[in-house]
């Protein structure tokens, strides 16, 4: 398949740029299909949850994807993960994907004992941080999960500027680790430029995603 039909179904803009580039640089020839929803959030906290209402608007944007045509849909926001973690691909006929189920295979996969969740968010270091340690725990490993929040970094910024405003607050780690997880897909760009200056792996959402809708294609092929 040389041109891929990717759907990005994102609930916040600020995930729709990280989530992209990392498509276009996995696969170069696909065409990205975005599909925003920016309310989604905001009324999961009015609720304080996500409700059934707001799981079956996630579900019917997935719908919306496939029946157009999308060979692949990955859902960037993680808070509903789960609403793509309970599709069967051989009904649907594509991947879909949830914000960091590929994230966390992968930060299993490095085997760490210590790993260091950057977030900008409290909420988000709270969720990932259990989440994370639950995909862990269900490998049967027994790494540690410490969170750092950067406040500075949950409004948009440069990139030089949010690389700088994290690895300030890495800096300031005292706990050791062997991996950092990037909890926020706005926080994508900076992975590369602090892996190179803190020499250690740096894992991101978007680029994990990428590269597991690559390996789906590839054995959709076969």
């Amino acid at each position: 398949m040389t041109d891929p039909r990717i759907a990005l179904i994102s609930a916040t803009p600020l995930a729709i740029a990280p989530a992209a580039a990392a498509i276009t640089d996995a696969l170069p020839g696909a065409t990205v299909w975005n599909l925003l929803d920016d309310r989604l959030l905001a009324d999961a906290r009015a609720e304080g949850e996500i409700t059934a209402s707001l799981a079956a608007r996630m579900d019917g944007l997935i719908e919306l994807a496939l029946a157009g045509g999308a060979d692949g849909v990955l859902l960037t926001c993680s808070q509903f993960g789960d609403r793509a973690d309970r599709r069967d691909r051989g009904a649907d006929g594509a991947a879909v994907l949830s914000a960091d189920g590929p994230l966390f295979a992968e930060a299993v996969a490095a085997a760490p004992a210590r790993v260091l969740l950057a977030a900008s968010l409290e909420s988000a270091a709270d969720d990932s941080g259990t989440r994370l340690t639950s995909a862990f725990t269900d490998a049967g490993s027994s790494a540690r999960v410490h969170a750092v929040v950067v406040p500075e970094a949950a409004v948009p910024l440069p990139a030089s500027a949010l690389v700088d405003v994290l690895a300030t607050a890495i800096s300031g780690v005292e706990e050791p680790y062997d991996v950092v997880v990037l909890a926020q897909y706005s926080l994508a760009e900076a992975a590369a430029p602090l892996a190179e200056r803190f020499g250690v792996t740096v894992l991101d959402g978007p680029s994990a995603a990428a590269r597991r809708l690559t390996a789906a294609l590839a054995e959709g092929r076969r």
